[in-house]
């Protein structure tokens, strides 16, 4: 059973809305769960010999974490005098995911929660951004958090896949709604089930005929074990693509929960995965599980001095 107890959060020092700080709280404040606020910060300038001499740069790093450190106390100053209990790191790091993936190793927190943006098509290809890494790599729930805030019942979304067409473990789905679950009754809201039934035109003309109440038998052990209704499971016979964003818009959903099993990179580079095809096409927040085991895949990144 999935519980709470602590939450990472990445804190963006330049911006000047934290909303996936608003969250943590939000989730901390009805389920207890201690929080953990990181910043893992780094500039090009103060690497040894851009423009200082090492022992400069080396001080000129220590200052600058120093200065982030200071950023998080105050943030979590205003956070402990509401009760919370708060822990500060504030790491140097290039590229900063590693560093963050070496955190959650060593705090092992049961949510890791970090803002992301949209992303252009060519970043995205070249997976040069934090948050991609963080999809492939972050062995615990990590939540994706976008611009909307949460309405006071925000409705969680399971995207499930009960015949794991693409080799997902066969227990994923269990864990990926047991998360759902949690976070929607700690938040007093409900969850669904989407499925995508879909499957290509044989020879890409004749469409194939599909029988959803075949699907529906395959996940009626999810529904059981969440003692959810019948009508809380949509499938569809459309691409996940593009129905899904629908279906999430439609239902006013704030969270999309799914699961993501790491792939080789040219395995990515010509099919990528599921949540990495949605993760720009949805509006809402993306809580993304892996299988259990997943840690056992992850190496820490090599220790880096200040």
């Amino acid at each position: 059973m999935y519980r709470l107890s602590k939450i990472l959060v990445v804190i963006e020092p330049e911006q000047d809305d934290q909303l996936a700080l608003d969250k943590a709280i939000r989730l901390a404040r009805v389920s207890g769960a201690s929080l953990e606020l990181v910043i893992c910060d780094h500039n090009a300038y103060l690497e040894d010999g851009f423009y200082f001499d090492p022992p400069q740069a080396q001080l000129l790093r220590q200052e600058h974490v120093e200065r982030n450190r200071l950023l998080l106390e105050d943030m979590a100053l205003v956070i402990r005098q509401q009760g919370f209990t708060v822990e500060v790191e504030a790491l140097w790091g290039n590229p900063s995911y590693q560093k963050v993936i070496d955190k959650v190793l060593t705090s092992r927190p049961d949510l890791l929660i970090q803002s992301t943006r949209h992303h252009d098509k060519i970043a995205r290809l070249l997976l040069s951004h934090q948050d991609w890494q963080l999809l492939r790599y972050c062995p615990c729930p990590l939540l994706l958090v976008k611009d909307k805030p949460w309405p006071e019942h925000p409705l969680f979304v399971a995207a499930v896949d009960p015949v794991h067409s693409n080799d997902k473990p066969a227990d994923l789905d269990h864990q990926l709604t047991g998360v759902a679950h949690t976070l929607a009754q700690l938040t007093g809201s409900d969850v669904r089930l989407f499925h995508s039934c879909y499957q290509a035109p044989v020879s890409g003309v004749y469409p194939v005929v599909v029988d959803k109440n075949l699907y529906r038998e395959k996940t009626a052990d999810l529904l059981a074990a969440l003692a959810l209704p019948d009508d809380a499971l949509f499938i569809s016979d459309e691409p996940v693509a593009q129905a899904l964003p629908a279906y999430l818009t439609q239902h006013n959903a704030s969270v999309l929960v799914m699961g993501a099993v790491s792939r080789s990179a040219i395995d990515r580079f010509f099919v990528g995965s599921t949540a990495e095809k949605l993760l720009d096409r949805v509006d809402q927040d993306v809580l993304v599980v892996k299988p259990a085991g997943f840690t056992d895949k992850v190496k820490k990144a090599r220790p880096e001095s200040l």
